[in-house]
């Protein structure tokens, strides 16, 4: 172990360790605590100071930390949470090792109501912006159904939603009077009252808004929900071939980013035994990883989902982390927890997806029985990514049987 300590303090800090002298406070120590429960987890050292010279730990002291960092966590952080300690020797002196895991229950405050967060080599009180975050990304908010700023009854599709409700609930609302469609409208979670005022929802809008000219109001109020696709000539990503930024409203939006990526497919071939046959366009999985996009992509970060198609490439970039505690192993698995319930309520209605946490092993599935593709997944930072490959050279390299 202490081989990999002195590693560690050779490395200095960073977004995942901090080092403390013994005479830290526990608020000090309380903020560094739940910083890293809040983002990703991490590891203090106390007995280390800033710029990694081993101080240690009088002996004195050391029956007594381990206690003393419980109770910081368990009086100084909400909710109360438990870390690993453990106390080893370097150059002769003990230093201890607090390891924090990424939090189950976020977001975390300190009894001074701070919710501090991770950057980097620091921690810093969260933004606004990044408090939502922390709320969203562990279920207790959706933001979802929140009210949109500005946008009015006039920026919604009443046509497609007597549609909706006519095909899913066989609802006329037709015979419905003013205050029974406005008592529907926000029941079902397409908008809000606002000091008197009806205002569509982020859901409303992503679903039934209304195009006046060239402009909907998808693009005019929620811009980061739109959809961009740019099709390059080669792997170099200097040559745009095409380009399409979709404000089309869901679920049509899928199916117009479908149509550019088979507009835009060239076709390519495997050996399979003694035959070359062209690989199809996989339409099944891509769509049911561009409904995985605009389900599970965090809206309250100002990106729009980005596609990029190349020679053997499509990539599918959602804006926003995994949520929650999940993973891209329990993915595969099958766990899914659902970052904006209502757009997957809508997106299951129109039976584009469903509950079931299916897609992604559905992908992998398939995947496996078409010959010269391959899928990887990344979860980095702020950011999801699906890479489908089907580069024709890596077929020819052997015969599939």
């Amino acid at each position: 172990m202490e081989k990999e300590i002195r590693q560690i303090i050779q490395d200095g800090e960073n977004s995942l360790v901090e080092f403390k002298t013994p005479d830290v406070s526990p608020q000090s120590l309380a903020e560094e605590i739940s910083a890293f429960a809040n983002v990703r987890g991490g590891e203090i050292f106390i007995g280390i100071s800033d710029d990694g010279r081993v101080s240690g730990i009088d002996k004195a002291r050391i029956k007594n930390l381990e206690e003393a960092v419980m109770n910081i966590c368990r009086n100084n952080i909400l909710p109360p949470l438990i870390p690993m300690f453990e106390t080893t020797t370097v150059d002769g002196k003990v230093i201890a090792r607090i390891q924090v895991s990424e939090g189950l229950e976020k977001p975390y405050q300190t009894a001074s109501g701070k919710y501090m967060i991770r950057v980097g080599s620091t921690k810093r009180n969260s933004s606004r912006q990044e408090l939502l975050r922390l709320f969203q990304n562990a279920g207790v908010v959706h933001i979802d159904g929140k009210p949109v700023p500005g946008a009015s009854k006039q920026d919604l599709d009443l046509d497609k939603i007597k549609r909706y409700f006519k095909d899913v609930y066989e609802l006329d609302m037709g015979t419905m009077d003013e205050v029974e469609t406005r008592a529907l409208l926000v029941n079902a979670s397409l908008a809000e009252i606002v000091h008197a005022k009806f205002c569509p929802s982020m859901a409303g809008l992503l679903f039934f808004s209304r195009k006046e000219g060239v402009v909907t109001a998808l693009e005019k109020y929620l811009p980061q929900a739109g959809i961009q696709f740019v099709y390059y000539q080669d792997q170099d990503l200097e040559d745009i071939f095409d380009r399409l930024d979709c404000y089309d409203p869901s679920p049509e939006a899928i199916d117009t980013i479908l149509h550019k990526l088979k507009l835009n497919w060239k076709t390519s071939s495997v050996i399979r035994g003694m035959k070359r046959e062209e690989l199809k366009f996989p339409q099944g999985v891509l769509r049911e990883l561009l409904v995985n996009a605009v389900v599970h992509r965090d809206y309250s970060i100002h990106a729009k989902i980005q596609i990029k198609m190349q020679p053997g490439i499509i990539e599918i970039t959602n804006p926003g982390r995994l949520i929650n505690t999940v993973t891209i192993e329990k993915m595969k698995a099958g766990i899914s927890i659902s970052r904006n319930p209502i757009i997957l309520k809508f997106m299951q209605n129109y039976r584009y997806a469903d509950q079931l946490g299916r897609g992604i092993p559905m992908v992998f599935r398939k995947i496996s029985a078409m010959p010269g593709f391959s899928i990887h997944l990344e979860a980095r930072d702020e950011m999801f990514k699906a890479r489908l490959e089907f580069s024709s050279e890596n077929c020819r390299r052997g015969v599939i049987p």
